[in-house]
């Protein structure tokens, strides 16, 4: 019987890792190492079983003293990635050989772990999906009579798609319309802006661009493409684009560009009813994942239930 081993960071074989996502039948773009070590600073240890048949990402960090697992930004879902189907008996190992050193975990299994355990907190998170296999008119024809009022629009003013802009532009365009919304962490953005250039450099990202027929920017986006599927991971309208509803031409213009092939369109949420509800709009479908929370800290150091 093969064997199931914690594996710290400089222990683990990264090339026999992303051939191990490469491999299982439910990988996903934010398990291979270059998204793990973008976003953690290469703070992430493993739970690997055999040789790499099936892997569980541990994203780590450190406050006071006290190791704890989190979900790092912009990897939606982990958990447990294997080329065969994965039970509920097989992930319970991993959960269990999670070492005991972090106190606390607040992380995200993917869509194809089915957990449960009394004594912790499960909260069931959504993103939304469209498969792109089919012509893009069967596509659109889904798409709700606000989508096709704002694309109507869009079309009557005119605009122009652009192809492989600056990760820069999709960062500036998104922390104009959204910043206030997320971490002031110039950090952050450094890791994020570095892993989206690698993910364009290997053939697992791209970016896009809506302007108007004068010129201005409406609208700029990243995206991640891998195992099947687009992840819709960045975008945002400026004052401009807002005018026009230009986000729901960004989207639809991926769909079109990539309609009838076997492809997975993913939109990355969301929880937020306004937002959920966007999404919706496309046509697109429910998934669910599990967040699961395991709280062992002691009573004076609750501060770690914030990342």
């Amino acid at each position: 019987m093969a064997e199931l081993r914690y594996c710290r960071h400089k222990e683990i074989d990264q090339e026999k890792w992303d051939k191990a996502i490469d491999q299982s039948y439910n990988g996903l773009v934010y398990a291979y190492a270059f998204m793990l070590n973008h976003m953690t600073g290469k703070r992430w240890d493993a739970l690997i079983y055999g040789d790499y048949e099936a892997v569980f990402p541990l994203p780590w960090n450190r406050k006071f003293g006290i190791a704890y697992l989190y979900q790092p930004y912009l990897c939606q879902q982990l958990g447990l990635f294997s080329d065969k189907k994965i039970s509920t008996e097989f992930l319970q190992q991993f959960i269990d050989a999670i070492p005991k050193r972090f106190r606390y975990w607040k992380i995200h299994l993917n869509s194809e772990n089915t957990f449960f355990h009394p004594r912790m907190d499960f909260v069931n998170r959504t993103t939304y999906q469209i498969r792109l296999n089919r012509e893009y008119t069967d596509i659109y024809d889904h798409y709700n009579a606000d989508a096709k009022k704002n694309l109507a629009k869009a079309a009557i003013a005119g605009f122009d798609i652009k192809k492989d802009i600056g990760i820069d532009m999709v960062i500036t365009c998104f922390t104009g319309a959204y910043g206030t919304y997320y971490p002031k962490d110039e950090q952050l953005y450094r890791r994020l802006a570095d892993c989206e250039r690698y993910a364009i450099q290997h053939g697992k990202g791209f970016t896009r661009a809506v302007y108007g027929r004068d010129g201005k920017l409406w609208c700029a986006g990243f995206f991640f493409i891998a195992k099947g599927m687009i992840h819709y991971a960045m975008a945002a309208p400026t004052e401009e684009g807002k005018k026009y509803g230009a986000t729901h031409i960004l989207i639809d213009q991926v769909i079109k560009e990539f309609a009838g092939q076997d492809l997975v369109f993913d939109f990355e949420g969301s929880d937020i009813k306004s937002v959920a509800y966007f999404y919706s709009k496309f046509g697109s479908k429910p998934i669910y994942y599990l967040q699961l929370t395991n709280n062992r800290l002691p009573w004076w150091c609750k501060f770690l239930k914030r990342n």
